[in-house]
């Protein structure tokens, strides 16, 4: 498994293109820029089937609706969130950034379902917190999380549906689930471990 980080959009948000070293490809959080990663996987000469989108915020999913017209690729999301791509105006967090295309998600993910990508397979975790119907998908050695977790930080709970508690209880769950040596792959900032995490972010003081 190989994953490319390409910040994408105004916010220049952590999107993820895993390859499973076969040819096939899923795209995790195309917060925007579509044309820039159909080239990504042009170039890669990657068979893209599979979107994932571990919430709704507009920097996280902006460029869902044209990346899966360009690739065919199939889009999963929550129950929650996919009233969000569907209207994803009617959800902006920030005005100025009207416009952004629907898309009608394919599948509805729920806690602990897996989804095939080629030889990989994500597994879903439901991490609600910085908002309602947030998810993490696990794949290898390999959390991404989106905005709950970052390097020595954790993600806003002031947006719509967010709630500090139910974050850090996501983050315990995720710490229960996988190893400390877990790779986690955050929708901003740097990629760092669960475990280093758990042992040195301020947020999680006592976890």
């Amino acid at each position: 498994m190989e994953v490319l980080c390409i910040p994408v959009g105004p916010l220049q948000a952590n999107c993820y293109l895993v390859d499973d070293g076969h040819g096939t490809a899923c795209i995790l959080d195309p917060g925007g820029e579509p044309e820039r990663l159909v080239r990504a996987l042009e170039e890669r000469e990657l068979d893209l089937v599979q979107v994932l989108l571990t919430h709704g915020h507009f920097d996280h999913m902006a460029g869902t609706a044209q990346l899966a017209e360009r690739t065919g690729a199939r889009v999963g999301c929550s129950p929650y969130v996919k009233q969000m791509i569907e209207d994803p105006d009617r959800f902006l967090l920030f005005p100025g950034f009207e416009g952004i295309p629907g898309h009608t998600p394919e599948q509805l993910l729920e806690d602990g379902q897996q989804v095939p990508v080629g030889e990989l397979i994500f597994t879903t975790v439901a991490t609600p917190g910085h908002g309602p119907g947030d998810l993490t998908f696990a794949a290898g050695n390999a959390l991404f999380c989106g905005d709950l977790l970052f390097y020595r930080s954790i993600g806003r709970t002031d947006f719509p549906g967010g709630d500090h508690a139910t974050l850090l209880a996501s983050v315990r769950r995720l710490s229960e689930l996988f190893p400390p040596e877990t790779v986690v792959y955050p929708g901003h900032m740097q990629p760092t471990t669960l475990g280093a995490e758990i042992l040195s972010n301020p947020f999680l003081e006592g976890m």
